[in-house]
């Protein structure tokens, strides 16, 4: 029987005299009835300040939610001392390491993780719980996916840091995408809508955004704009920050094609036929010269002048030249106008061009080479095919006029091969 003024535990009241500090050898002490401690009650505050650091790196490396659950417990201290549950941790970090090292090449544990981190208490919440480590499964993909449909690739580490400390939900795309809002990728992917809004109109969410571009990208592919020209974030963020709907580009490029139906569809034709420009390169450098510019040729001027030459020759004279000497005919400076003056002076020889008996062949860009006087040899064969000719005529009894180059078959073709 209990006797609570001495504290005697034995039978009976015990002796009066009994001391619980000092109890004689033959007398039974009481029993100790202070509680054991449970949870993290157990965990000295080093203990628990360790074990906290540890959970928040073994979260870290930890991907699924059998383990986040495990960590959990841990942290919690349900499952042991401060040497066990610290042991435990250590070994998850040491697993983790490893294989990181092994997957990734990187042994550290996922950005956006703060090993010394803590709740804002200092230690766990009320129910013991700590912070939820709960995971998403496959939650790396999907963040990976979501960001890159954005063009946010390079925020990943940010996102998953955002999700190690629950403050994103990654479920959710447009949650993901909103939390984003301040980063400076963010600001810079979608920058057409600061320029919108200096405007007076709204921004667009990353979605519509993102639909405007595809927009704007396949009217301009369908009207046969060639690749490189337009078709960048850059480029349609100027229409999406001026608030230009695809209709009105459409319309744009309506009265851009105008300009260039008008162009001569012979010069068009030489330009595809030498230098493969079509319709559409043109038509990007009506739309905007200095874009267009880099998607060209450096000498395209020459190109151009070139096709002209080519032109000529063709319409004029029936002569088809081809790239390598109209560039020539432009390198040795041919103007356009002397060339078309050469080829309808050619155009006028009529026989003259064709080789008579015992005469030697001239070819046609040999002939052009003589007229426009590119080519001294062939100006001398020329020349000496004209006066063979004139030769031969007054033999033959032929007209003054004649030989002085006034028959309807040699007349232009004796006065202009003395050009």
């Amino acid at each position: 029987m209990a006797n609570p003024a001495t504290g005697w535990t034995g039978p009976g009241p015990g002796p009066a005299n009994y001391n619980p500090n000092n109890p004689p050898k033959d007398q039974t002490p009481p029993k100790d009835e202070t509680p054991t401690k449970s949870g993290r009650d157990q965990f000295t505050p080093e203990e628990a300040a360790l074990i906290d650091q540890a959970a928040y790196a073994a979260a870290g490396y930890s991907g699924d939610t059998a383990t986040a659950d495990y960590i959990r417990q841990l942290q919690s201290g349900a499952l042991g001392g401060g040497t066990d549950t610290q042991a435990a941790l250590d070994r998850l970090i040491a697993e983790g390491k490893a294989r990181n090292l092994a997957e990734r090449g990187n042994e550290e544990f996922y950005a956006g993780y703060d090993p010394g981190g803590r709740t804002e208490d200092g230690g766990g919440n009320d129910d013991d719980q700590g912070i939820d480590y709960t995971r998403v499964p496959g939650a790396s993909t999907i963040i990976r996916k979501v960001l890159a449909s954005y063009g946010l690739e390079s925020l990943y580490e940010f996102v998953w840091g955002l999700y190690g400390r629950n403050e994103v939900d990654i479920t959710d795309g447009d949650s993901l995408v909103y939390a984003l809002t301040e980063q400076e990728a963010y600001k810079k992917r979608f920058i057409a809508n600061e320029k919108r809004q200096s405007l007076g109109f709204k921004p667009l969410s990353p979605a519509t955004y993102i639909a405007m571009e595809k927009a704007y990208k396949d009217t301009l592919a369908a009207n046969g704009l060639p690749q490189g020209f337009y078709d960048s974030q850059d480029d349609f963020a100027g229409f999406i920050g001026g608030d230009v709907s695809v209709a009105e580009l459409n319309n744009r490029l309506k009265d851009a094609y105008r300009i260039v139906e008008d162009a001569s569809p012979e010069v068009k034709a030489k330009m595809a036929e030498m230098y493969n420009i079509t319709d559409g390169d043109l038509l990007a450098y009506v739309i905007d010269p200095e874009r267009a510019r880099p998607l060209m040729a450096p000498d395209y001027k020459r190109q151009a002048q070139a096709a002209l030459i080519a032109e000529s020759a063709q319409r004029l004279a029936g002569i088809n030249i081809g790239k390598d000497s109209a560039e020539q005919f432009v390198r040795q400076g041919v103007t356009q106008a002397e060339a078309e003056t050469g080829f309808t002076s050619i155009r006028q020889m009529k026989e003259l061009r064709r080789a008579g008996f015992g005469e030697e062949y001239i070819s046609d860009i040999d002939l052009v080479e003589g007229v426009l006087g590119t080519d001294t040899d062939d100006k001398m064969r020329l020349e000496e095919r004209k006066r063979r000719r004139i030769a031969e005529v007054s033999a033959s009894g032929g007209s003054a006029t004649l030989a002085q180059g006034d028959s309807s078959s040699y007349k232009s073709g004796y006065g202009q091969a003395n050009r």
